[in-house]
């Protein structure tokens, strides 16, 4: 009687889980979808030879996005971003971090910065039911590539994206103050309603140095936060 039990008990089981499995078949294996968002995009930047720091500014990009949905419950998010960004070169007699809101009187205002770029995130998702939708939940690795960069107002002013600080030594090669793409670590929090709807806040830093010259204090590593919604088909 116990060895029937048992029997039964695996049967039913073995049923569960293809029903489960069945289910899962339901879900389409891959989706897409559109972003609109706003940007809150900067530098924490230092260059030593000229005092120079960064101010971030709000900017705007507009993307897309695919999913691979390995479960109901996880996916893997692949974005493709073009990325409007503004921001200000200032000189200081000291760091002034992450205060955007006064111009103090020891920092001397240089240039408004805009930059355009491509941003690709990849994110690996939780979902997570709540109410009529998900949250999301993910975090990932991404590349950005600048594709240009000016200054409004001042054409006299080169960014430090073009900027020459010397010659190469050995092959006498032209160095720029700054890389044109780095890469970094993002995380990825949302929710989407059954519509398809999304409402989503991403952050992102760079955990590479984008100067590209020796120097034992400058240091550049860009960082960019967003707000917006996007629309799965």
């Amino acid at each position: 009687m116990k060895r029937l039990t048992l029997i039964l008990f695996a049967v039913a089981a073995a049923l569960t889980v293809h029903a489960q499995d069945a289910d899962s078949l339901k879900i389409d294996p891959v989706s897409l979808g559109v972003l609109v968002q706003a940007n809150y995009a900067g530098e924490s930047m230092y260059i030593a030879e000229s005092a120079l720091y960064a101010y971030p500014g709000v900017g705007a990009e507009i993307g897309a996005f695919i999913d691979y949905n390995i479960t109901r419950r996880l996916q893997i998010e692949f974005q493709v971003i073009m990325a409007l960004q503004n921001g200000s070169y200032v000189v200081a007699k000291q760091d002034p971090g992450f205060f955007v809101w006064h111009r103090y009187k020891e920092i001397d205002y240089l240039a408004d910065l805009r930059l355009w770029g491509l941003d690709l995130p990849f994110f690996v998702v939780g979902r997570f039911p709540s109410g009529n939708g998900n949250f999301r939940l993910g975090a990932g690795p991404f590349t950005h590539l600048t594709l240009g960069s000016w200054c409004p107002g001042d054409s006299g002013f080169i960014t430090p994206y073009k900027r020459v600080i010397s010659e190469d030594d050995v092959t006498g090669k032209k160095r720029y103050a700054l890389n044109d793409s780095h890469a970094g670590f993002g995380l990825l929090f949302g929710y989407e309603f059954e519509s398809g709807l999304q409402i989503n806040f991403s952050g992102k830093y760079s955990i590479i140095d984008i100067i590209n010259y020796d120097s034992e204090y400058s240091h550049a590593h860009p960082y960019k936060i967003s707000l917006g919604v996007g629309w799965r088909f």
